[in-house]
């Protein structure tokens, strides 16, 4: 409501001060004008709040930039890390692993898997490269765990396989050290003991009691079983696969059947002097690609009475 001073003038004929009436529409324009005013007034007040502090909903959306920002720069933090660790754990044992399996080492180039830029992330980023950063940095993470996926599926493989023909391969004494009272006859040319002269001697003789226990001295299938014909009386022959195979004679005992599969350190037979024998001991062989190799390269002979058992254990377990 407006309130406006009352004016007065003085009438001479009635000789009294009269009240002066304002004209209608010159009332009306001025309410016009004082509502105008109000508004106006309002209008540049908000506009100039909203520059200086901001809407509530602009305010909203720059707290909600900055803990998206926030976030970002933990996810390049924790990448980095990661980064790290591919590169001084992962990196180098894939190199390792490699050199022991005999497989080429990766290239540099192809293991860092170099990538370029992306603007995918330039929106979010409000003139900060962190939005860049991170993306370039999830896209090159991406690309070498794929390449080291790979490169870890082909390792597995290869040490499968590289174990499998670790347990075939001949790589133990058939007999224990403590029946063994010595070693008779060496690979190589020797003088046989039934004519006097000399003759090529494919295995080693390994002089024990008789009935002392024979192992495998490694995983194969037994091919053959029987008195052979040829001197080595009771033999067993086990094909090891991978190009060996074995070879057990002048046995008092066969403890194990053709086409049987037996483990590293399973007992397959017991010491004897049957054949061409002149007392009781294991002749051993070990052939390669068919071919007589010398036994003493491949069996280990620092291995401990209590290590040979852990391994003719291991093998009891694995054929129960």
């Amino acid at each position: 409501m407006i309130f406006r001073r009352k004016k007065y003038h003085f009438n001479p004929i009635t000789l009294r001060y009269e009240e002066i009436m304002p004209d209608r529409k010159k009332r009306l324009r001025d309410i016009t004008i004082y509502l105008s005013g109000i508004v106006v007034f309002s209008i540049l007040s908000g506009f100039i709040l909203n520059q200086v502090f901001g809407s509530p909903e602009s305010l909203l959306l720059e707290n909600q930039v900055v803990l998206l920002k926030t976030e970002m720069h933990l996810l390049l933090d924790r990448g980095q890390q990661f980064s790290s660790l591919l590169h001084n754990v992962y990196f180098p044992k894939d190199k390792n692993f490699r050199t022991i399996l005999q497989i080429d080492t990766l290239p540099v180039i192809l293991q860092e898997a170099g990538t370029g830029g992306s603007a995918a992330y330039n929106a979010l980023a409000l003139n900060d490269n962190i939005g860049t950063d991170l993306n370039n940095l999830i896209t090159k993470l991406n690309l070498q765990l794929q390449i080291q996926t790979g490169s870890t599926e082909l390792l597995y493989n290869k040490a499968r396989q590289y174990a499998e023909a670790m347990s075939h391969k001949p790589a133990i004494q058939p007999i224990s050290q403590k029946d063994l009272v010595m070693i008779s006859s060496n690979f190589g040319i020797r003088s046989d003991p039934f004519h006097a002269q000399l003759e090529v001697h494919s295995g080693l003789d390994f002089v024990a009691a008789s009935g002392k226990d024979v192992f495998a001295t490694g995983d194969g299938n037994v091919t053959l079983t029987g008195f052979s014909r040829t001197g080595y009386g009771n033999e067993v022959f086990l094909d090891h696969g991978f190009g060996f195979g074995s070879r057990y004679a002048h046995l008092s005992k066969i403890l194990v059947t053709e086409g049987q599969k037996v483990k590293r350190g399973q007992l397959i037979g017991k010491v004897g002097a049957s054949g061409r024998a002149t007392g009781p001991h294991l002749h051993y062989e070990v052939l390669y690609e068919n071919k007589p190799v010398n036994p003493a390269f491949y069996f280990d002979t620092s291995l401990t009475y209590s290590e040979y058992q852990q391994i003719l254990q291991m093998a009891s377990n694995r054929t129960n």
